[in-house]
């Protein structure tokens, strides 16, 4: 999975890779593995296919992702381990004997999972695009099969306020948001918290690297806590190519253990 904040970071560092009124589509591959709090590891292969659009001070993205995942029944992409699934339940009886196996039941799956759209503005650039404040909506769609573990089988809104400060080079940036699950008939999702905070280095030759820190509130009973500690790297091939690579640590029930990815985009 692609951490937000990396992505964040490309959006708001005061050289910006991609120029207004411009579209670029991409993908790439990011593998994540970790236990989840349980026993068992859970693997996760994903391909996203991503569209972006770019114009004035608005852009637009749009992601769907294709996910293989191999691990315990009761772990799912995004939110980290369900404990208590209403649909394993329904699937397996009620006892607990049977939700504990059912939930640690090790199954391998393949398919599209949850769709994903935003659409950030940009509310305030300093002398110089040095500074800033933006403001970003996103709406995830139900496109993943839950029975099968590939999405929640909710609609999910979040909200987000980011900044950046240019100091010569570098660039210091950090984000606030809010996450509004809908139904799920996984589990009951309480609605949570984010924050992230980060920092970019600009090269000599003009790539991009950083680090950055993620983390959520955990809801009871779902998701879990996530805390990401992430660093990548950003290299602009030509005129119309770019490409990213990071990787990932996770310190929380709702993160892997580690992560790496790299993607490309071509921009039209």
């Amino acid at each position: 999975m692609r951490p937000a904040f990396a992505v964040i970071a490309l959006c708001l560092a005061p050289a910006a890779l991609a120029a207004e009124g411009e579209l670029s589509l991409g993908s790439g591959l990011n593998y994540s593995s970790g236990t989840y709090g349980g026993s068992s590891s859970t693997h996760i292969l994903t391909i996203p296919l991503t569209a972006r659009y770019e114009s004035e001070s608005w852009t637009f993205k749009a992601t769907l992702p294709y996910l293989h995942i191999s691990g315990p029944r009761a772990v799912f992409p995004g939110v980290g381990r369900v404990d208590n699934s209403n649909a394993l339940d329904n699937l397996l009886g009620p006892s607990a004997s049977q939700r504990d196996r059912a939930q640690n039941e090790r199954r391998s799956v393949s398919g599209m999972g949850d769709a994903s759209v935003s659409a950030s503005y940009m509310l305030y650039s300093g002398a110089a695009n040095r500074s800033g404040i933006g403001l970003t909506g996103k709406l995830k769609f139900p496109t993943g099969d839950e029975t099968r573990g590939l999405g929640t089988g909710s609609t999910d809104a979040a909200f987000q306020i980011e900044g950046f400060q240019q100091l010569d080079r570098n660039t210091l940036f950090g984000a606030i948001g809010y996450t509004a699950f809908g139904d799920s008939p996984i589990t009951q999702f309480q609605n949570v918290g984010n924050l992230g905070i980060g920092a970019t280095h600009r090269t000599d030759g003009g790539d991009l690297i950083g680090i950055a820190f993620d983390a959520r509130q955990a809801g009871s009973p779902a998701p879990a806590p996530l805390r990401e500690l992430t660093g990548f790297w950003t290299h602009r091939i030509d005129h119309d190519w770019r490409m990213q690579a990071y990787v990932l640590r996770g310190f929380a029930r709702g993160s892997p253990d580690w992560g790496a990815g790299v993607s490309a985009a071509y921009a039209f």
